[in-house]
């Protein structure tokens, strides 16, 4: 007996794939189905549409694609794709071509791979209104029957039903379950993939089969989750994926209309593109990376970097001193100048010819802009002759923002991979985040930032990014400790600098103390720091 091979079916969709570990995987002599399931207006058919969309843009010659809906005219859906989201920016010339029957709109793409039509058609439930005979109204024997004729005259890959409800409504319970069975079979039959768009029903009502009593492959239910603030975000889970592992947990997405490519700050309006951006909860995005990685770490380099400053460098003896991918916090103390220090490790990474990234929720582009031109050992490096910055000299400025810390952890990774669609896609290898203090302030949604920056640390890792990160801490910290625990820091990064102003004889002087740095030597006692020392 032959053994089963499995296919994989990619979505297109930004994340979406992700939790999928890849894609919908099927028998390689079947296809996939998939049930689409939630409540009004979360964002149902347009997943649906876009998941047509896609797999017929990215069509071969002369297949033709098909999307059945109840509710919406062809024209409308034709102009929502068009105007509201460009075609989701694929590389194709979309025609219109002339009408020959009511209700239906044949689309023409034409692409490098060939001419692919995806056919849409208004299905007008006649039985909602009037008796009729089945099969003589736009019911779903009349949809088989025209997806088998279309099949006899070339091939059909994918065909998707929205609202498949509202096409049952004159047929008993047990004949809306054989129905729904009976399209299943018939398009898995014919190696079509199927796509069910169904609306939530009350548990107990007995009159529409749920989507798992028609045997579907996969099954998503979107919904919106009440976050803090009264704030409703738009969340998805998988909750059924026959033949594959997937990432299990909430998952919230967005939707981008036309125009929404944004590359310059994080955010709600941040995106690659227009449609869905699914966005994996922080625990699937762990997984994914370790996944990804086969579990094999980076190794932390075991050659000292430059920490950007001589007094940093100079406390670590016998030669030692933190490597490449080792992540450092730098407590900062009310007036010592924790960004300018992090200014000058990513300096330090552009005098390498390496690309930095510096991620802010306390100073602005134009206050960073400002420190470089001031500081000499920040201007040569960090900024061109007129004045912008370095084009390996990445800055982002935190605007507060209702995300989830999913799409905020998703949104810093791509960056550090090279950004959300520009022209560079150079990787980042050295990271600065100023300043983690108190991050639910700005992201109301981040409620365990504890476990969120431990999981940064570890996604950049995986990336063989070396972090840096700020936190401002209580004055007089570093010699009475008082209420400040420097525990969750010495236990999730692998050295810890503390800077302080220390009182002396002669007045206030800035200090720094090594709190912590793995297999290094370093001085035990506080180091006075000179800020402008080259």
């Amino acid at each position: 007996m032959a053994a089963v091979t499995f296919a994989t079916l990619k979505t297109g969709i930004d994340g979406l794939d992700g939790i999928l570990g890849g894609g919908i995987r099927y028998p390689d002599d079947s296809a996939a189905f998939v049930c689409l399931a939630g409540g009004p207006g979360t964002g149902k058919t347009l997943l649906a549409l876009e998941m047509v969309c896609r797999a017929w843009l990215d069509g071969d010659d002369g297949a033709t694609y098909l999307y059945y809906s109840v509710e919406h005219t062809p024209e409308s859906v034709q102009r929502k794709l068009q105007s509201d989201f460009d075609w989701f920016k694929r590389d194709a010339e979309v025609t219109v071509l002339p009408r020959e029957i009511p209700g239906k709109l044949v689309l023409e793409a034409r692409t490098p791979r060939g001419r692919a039509r995806l056919i849409l058609t208004q299905a007008r439930p006649a039985a909602l209104q009037q008796k009729s005979a089945r099969g003589t109204t736009i019911d779903i024997d009349w949809i088989l029957t025209e997806i088998n004729n279309y099949r006899m005259a070339g091939i059909v890959p994918m065909v998707c039903v929205d609202n498949v409800g509202l096409l049952l409504t004159d047929l008993e319970y047990f004949e809306k379950r054989t129905a729904l069975l009976e399209t299943r079979r018939q398009l898995l039959e014919h190696r079509i993939h199927g796509i069910f768009v169904m609306e939530d029903a009350n548990p107990r009502d007995l009159r529409l089969p749920s989507a798992e009593e028609f045997s579907t492959d996969l099954m998503l239910h979107l919904t919106f989750r009440e976050e803090a603030h009264d704030f409703k975000a738009r969340a998805m889970e998988i909750l059924k994926a026959r033949h594959q592992y997937y990432y299990r947990g909430i998952h919230h997405f967005s939707i981008a209309g036309r125009g929404i490519t944004r590359d310059v700050y994080l955010g709600a309006r941040n995106e690659r593109g227009p449609g869905i951006h699914v966005y994996p909860s922080v625990a699937a995005q762990l997984s994914i990376a370790r996944d990804q990685a086969g579990f094999q770490v980076p190794r932390r380099g075991n050659e000292p970097i430059d920490l950007g400053h001589p007094d940093l460098n100079g406390a670590f003896l016998q030669g030692t001193g933190p490597g490449s991918v080792s992540s450092t916090a730098l407590l900062a103390e009310p007036g010592t100048r924790g960004t300018f220090l992090a200014l000058r490790f990513l300096a330090a990474g552009l005098r390498r010819g390496e690309r930095v990234l510096l991620v802010s929720t306390r100073e602005d582009r134009d206050a960073i802009r400002k420190i470089c031109q001031r500081e000499p050992v920040l201007r040569e490096q960090c900024l061109q002759p007129d004045g912008l910055f370095h084009p390996d000299f990445r800055v982002v400025y935190l605007h507060p923002e209702f995300i989830s810390p999913g799409k905020f952890l998703w949104d810093l990774v791509r960056l550090c991979d090279g950004g959300h669609g520009g022209t560079v896609d150079r990787p980042v290898t050295r990271f600065a985040f100023d300043n983690l203090y108190r991050l639910q302030d700005r992201f109301p949604l981040i409620t365990e930032q504890k476990f969120l920056v431990a999981a940064l640390l570890d996604l950049l890792r995986y990336r063989s990014v070396t972090p840096l990160l700020v936190d401002m801490v209580p004055p007089g910290s570093a010699r009475t400790r008082g209420e400040f625990d420097p525990s969750p820091y010495l236990i999730g990064f692998d050295n810890v600098l503390q800077l302080f102003v220390a009182e002396g004889e002669h007045g206030t002087r800035p200090c720094f103390k090594i709190l912590k740095s793995i297999g290094n030597d370093y001085v035990t006692d506080a180091v006075p720091i000179d800020w402008r020392r080259q």
